[in-house]
C-alpha cells in the first residue's frame, strides 16, 4: 500500500457477517470481500485483489508437486478439521470496476465453458467439474501471436474441445484453459489475463455487491 507492505490479523469482529483484518501498521480495520478499509488511517484505501485458483489440494498437488503448504498446529483428528463434503452450492462472483456478477457453480459446472459480459469486460468462465477446477479470463488477447502478421481479434468466443481445452469461433486455434494460453492455430503463443474472482455463498456475494446480477437468472 503506497509502497509499504502491511501485515493483517484477524480483528475477530464481523461486517456484514464476513470477517475483518486489522494491519499492523496503522490498525486500520478492512473488509474480507472488499479488500477496503473501513476505519482508521487507511480508511477508504483498497487492496489489489489477484487472481487465485479454488481446487482440491490432489489437483493442486499433481499440477504443482513442489508446491508447499501451509499446516495447522490444530491435531488433524480434531472435527472442526475433518474434510468436508465438496458442495456446489456457491457462487463464482467476478467484480470489475463498478459491475458484478456471480455465477452459480452448479451452472458454470454444467456448461463448463461460459462467454459473458460483466459491464463492458468479456469475461469467459472455464469449469472442470472432475477435477473442479475454474478459471476466469479476460476474453480479449493480452499479447501479439507469434505470426505477427495474424490480425487479433478484439473479443474472442469460446466453445468447449476436450478436457481444459476450448477453441475460439474468430480464428480456430486451440487453448488450455489453465493455462490461459492459445497452444495451436493462428494465435499460438497468444495468452489471456486472468481475472480474480470469489467463491461465496449467493446471499453473502449480493449482500457485499448489491449491484450484482446472476448469470442465466
Amino acid at each position: 500500500m503506497d509502497g509499504a507492505t502491511l501485515r493483517f490479523g484477524n480483528n475477530g469482529a464481523l461486517f456484514r457477517n464476513a470477517m475483518t483484518w486489522w494491519d499492523h501498521q496503522t490498525n486500520s480495520v478492512w473488509s474480507q470481500p472488499w479488500g477496503t478499509a473501513l476505519f482508521g488511517d487507511l480508511k477508504g484505501k483498497a487492496l489489489t485483489q489477484i487472481p487465485s485458483n479454488v481446487v482440491p489440494w490432489g489437483t493442486w498437488l499433481a499440477e504443482h508437486p513442489a508446491t508447499t503448504v501451509l499446516e495447522s498446529e490444530q491435531p488433524i483428528d480434531d472435527v472442526r478439521y475433518r474434510p468436508q463434503r465438496l458442495n456446489e452450492e456457491f457462487v463464482i462472483g467476478v467484480a470489475l470496476v463498478d459491475e458484478a456478477q456471480g455465477f452459480r457453480y452448479s451452472v458454470a459446472s454444467r456448461e463448463e465453458v461460459i462467454n459473458e459480459f460483466v459491464g463492458e469486460f468479456p469475461v469467459g468462465v472455464f469449469v472442470n467439474p472432475e477435477t473442479r477446477s475454474i478459471n476466469v479470463y479476460l476474453r480479449r488477447p493480452a499479447s501479439p501471436a507469434h505470426d505477427t502478421s495474424v490480425d487479433l481479434p478484439e473479443v474472442l468466443t469460446f466453445e468447449a474441445a476436450g478436457v481444459d481445452r476450448v477453441t475460439d469461433a474468430e480464428t480456430g486455434s486451440a487453448w488450455d484453459t489453465v493455462l490461459g494460453a492459445a497452444i495451436d492455430g493462428p494465435l499460438r503463443g497468444v495468452v489471456l489475463q486472468q481475472l480474480p474472482f470469489q467463491s461465496s455463498w449467493d446471499w453473502a456475494w449480493e449482500f457485499f455487491f448489491p449491484q450484482t446480477t446472476f448469470y442465466r437468472e
